[in-house]
């Protein structure tokens, strides 16, 4: 029961930062942290998802915002274009989605 607790509570902190966040985003957010500099091909392959379902992710949980303007900027993802082809984007955390993801590894403890 403790680590249904954790997981609650972790799913609540989350929800705490955006209520609109989905439990995809999630995943890719922890899948990041995981594994810093990853594509968003390789993050869409590694979450089982759909690469517009990364690109529309990566936009909320970014900095820069969606590109419609609507939603708010979680500024939780830095996305950069990569020295070898323009067209890819590696994804790391931003110091505010490593925050997040501490605070989140603290509550599971």
């Amino acid at each position: 029961m403790k680590d249904l607790e954790s997981i609650r509570e972790g799913l609540r902190l989350f929800r705490a930062i955006s209520p609109q966040i989905r439990a995809s985003q999630i995943d890719m957010l922890l899948t990041i942290a995981l594994n810093p500099g990853i594509s968003q091909t390789e993050l869409a392959n590694e979450c089982d998802v759909t690469l517009s379902a990364v690109s529309r992710a990566v936009d909320v949980m970014s900095t820069a915002g969606r590109r419609d303007g609507k939603g708010q900027a979680l500024g939780l993802v830095v996305a950069t274009r990569s020295d070898e082809d323009d067209r890819t984007l590696a994804l790391e955390l931003s110091s505010k989605g490593t925050q997040l993801i501490a605070l989140y590894q603290q509550m599971s403890l």
